[in-house]
């Protein structure tokens, strides 16, 4: 149990932790199955198979420490490049 600052009860952890999918978040996975869904439904290139793999264990490998990685990386990508003088 974690004992929260300005709380009368104490917090389960498991509330306060991310949920994981095959121990990857939820975006990444969803993501994954899109792309196979593309690739060897669609196209039909079943040499993508290694590729998609390789990704999911890659994903797994960056958020094992920070299941937030995902989310933080794409809302830097989408941040619009503004520089004040």
């Amino acid at each position: 149990m974690v004992n929260m600052s300005g709380y009368g009860k104490k917090v389960h952890r498991s509330l306060l932790q991310r949920e994981l999918l095959f121990g990857v978040p939820t975006f990444g996975l969803l993501l994954i199955f899109c792309l196979a869904m593309v690739f060897l439904y669609l196209l039909r290139w079943t040499f993508m198979i290694v590729p998609l793999i390789f990704l999911y264990l890659l994903l797994r490998f960056l958020t094992s420490k920070d299941p937030w990685m995902i989310e933080i990386a794409l809302d830097f990508i989408q941040q619009k490049d503004i520089f004040i003088p």
